[in-house]
């Protein structure tokens, strides 16, 4: 690649190798194609607080619709729950109800990391249960607040750990965090997703710890493009319309399967400098600025020039865009790195491939990048299921663990110290896709609303919508870039006014 690129102490390149793990079922998957904020491409958190009596839907997820959207309640802080100690001398014993989204593969890797904490603390027993996917765990942990009869961890996007939090049931890590004796070295961890987990709308309270990551990667064919005479995937956008054209002309084929989802859709933006893509302040979108003007132009360009397709309408949508990669129907495709096992399968070594980051509009620019996934989100109960509760955290968030859980699962680490892990360098050794991937990944930004010091807000489900919605009108041609564009501004500003009115109380 020819990207300049940030290359972290221990990270390292190498030659292919088939991821291990993949998602058996939709539901069971962790990648984010519709989320709020974040990261998602592909779950969606719900939207807004409930009160606390009820919780809202946690997320959605690639394959389910969000349902149902509430209004978030004024912040009640002194509804949160607190530790109540934060030494230990001691893990006393005690069980823990983990509710996650993992199933097939992942389900099995994850069972793996239980038994490994499990055999580190005899004392405590970890309950692991696949509760579903995003949107259905969710709703299992609404009629738990219910009932007053709660899981102690699970996995979920910011907007849930705000429902939850202003519910009055979680579990505030901050002073765990940051505790001399059973905190973690937060210098380790990916600076984004420390500030994704701060939650400044909520206090600045850590209402959630990192867990896994994916980011929005451009996936190439490689035997295509040298084939042609190109030395590599393109760098910059202009550049990517040039290898288009001439994939058109030489091959007749569009050079890009292009799929409907926001946080692709986000990652363009971001290459021409449209990040963040809210003015919480504001109550508004910046989609009326100039660096969505010229993102808004490229896909309309894209269209027009039949360089690329959109998936929408085809049975096969949600992946439809993977088999058209692994089909040899276009030279690329732009999508989240978690889907490198798949893409991995499908391929089936018929053609040379990898990951580059998504082109960006000047040549030698960072290789910006959206970043996404769900954290670990615990719930208040007793000190002792409290600590135990942490300590698995702390473990599943450890180097160790978060090497083997990219290794099998095909994400991303959080922490930046797995780099040196020898396990991990020997798994990147042997798959230039993820390697690549890694690389890139300190320039990732989340899609939240952000500042260094934490997320100023998680954006309502139908921000979301509205961004998929007319990106599938501009690329089916039913909306000219110009009413894409007033759209999202005006239709965005009407969202984000009422609801960050109410998450605000003003």
């Amino acid at each position: 690649m020819r990207v300049r690129t940030f290359r972290p102490k221990g990270m390292m390149l190498g030659a292919l190798l088939l991821v291990l793990a993949l998602v058996a079922a939709a539901c069971g998957d962790d990648e984010p194609a519709a989320t709020t904020a974040a990261p998602a491409t592909t779950a969606a958190p719900a939207t807004t607080a409930a009160p606390a009596t009820t919780a809202a839907p946690a997320t959605t997820e690639a394959m389910e619709e969000e349902t149902e959207t509430t209004e978030a309640a004024p912040a009640t802080t002194e509804a949160m729950a607190e530790p109540t100690t934060t030494t230990l001398a001691e893990l006393e014993p005690a069980t823990i109800q983990f509710w996650h989204v993992y199933s097939g593969p992942l389900e099995e890797a994850m069972n793996e990391l239980v038994a490994r904490f499990e055999a580190k603390y005899p004392q405590i027993d970890v309950e692991a249960q696949f509760t579903g996917g995003y949107y259905p765990t969710g709703q299992k942990i609404a009629g738990a607040i219910e009932a007053n009869d709660l899981p102690n961890l699970t996995v979920a996007f910011e907007d849930a750990a705000v429902n939850w939090g202003r519910a009055g049931v979680l579990l505030d890590l901050t002073d765990y965090v940051h505790d001399p004796v059973i905190g973690v070295d937060v210098a380790d961890f990916l600076p984004v997703e420390m500030a994704r987990n701060t939650y400044l709308s909520e206090g600045g309270r850590m209402l959630s710890f990192p867990w896994t990551v994916a980011i929005a990667v451009m996936f190439y064919n490689q035997d295509m493009l040298s084939g042609l005479g190109f030395d590599g995937p393109a760098e910059t956008w202009d550049e990517f319309l040039a290898q288009c054209e001439v994939i058109l002309n030489d091959l007749n084929k569009s050079c890009y399967s292009i799929q409907v989802d926001a946080s692709m859709w986000n990652a363009t933006g971001f290459t021409f400098g449209g990040f963040p893509t809210i003015d919480v302040e504001a109550r508004a979108t910046r989609y009326g600025e100039e660096p969505w003007t010229k993102a808004l132009d490229l896909f309309a360009t894209l269209i027009e020039e039949g360089y690329g397709f959109p998936t929408v309408g085809r049975a096969d949508e949600a992946t439809a865009n993977l088999s058209d990669f692994a089909s040899q129907q276009v030279a690329y495709i732009m999508t989240s790195s978690r889907w490198v096992p798949f893409v991995e399968e499908g391929v089936a070594g018929s053609f040379n491939w990898s990951v580059g980051a998504v082109p960006q509009e000047f040549e030698g620019a960072d290789p910006v990048t959206v970043l996404f996934g769900p954290n670990a989100v615990a719930f208040n109960t007793t000190e002792a299921e409290n600590l135990a509760t942490w300590e698995f955290i702390k473990f599943l968030s450890s180097p160790e663990s978060q090497a083997y859980w990219a290794e099998t699962s095909g994400n991303l680490p959080s922490r930046l110290s797995v780099g040196d892990s020898v396990e991990y360098a020997a798994f990147l050794e042997t798959s230039p896709p993820m390697a690549a991937a890694w690389e890139i990944l300190p320039y990732a930004l989340s899609e939240l609303p952000m500042t260094d010091e934490g997320n100023l807000g998680p954006p309502p489900f139908s921000f979301r919508v509205l961004q998929q919605d007319v990106q599938a009108e501009l690329l089916t041609g039913n909306m000219t870039r110009e009413e894409a564009q007033r759209k999202l501004v005006e239709d965005g500003a009407t969202l984000l006014g009422e609801y960050y009115s109410n998450l605000f109380g003003s």
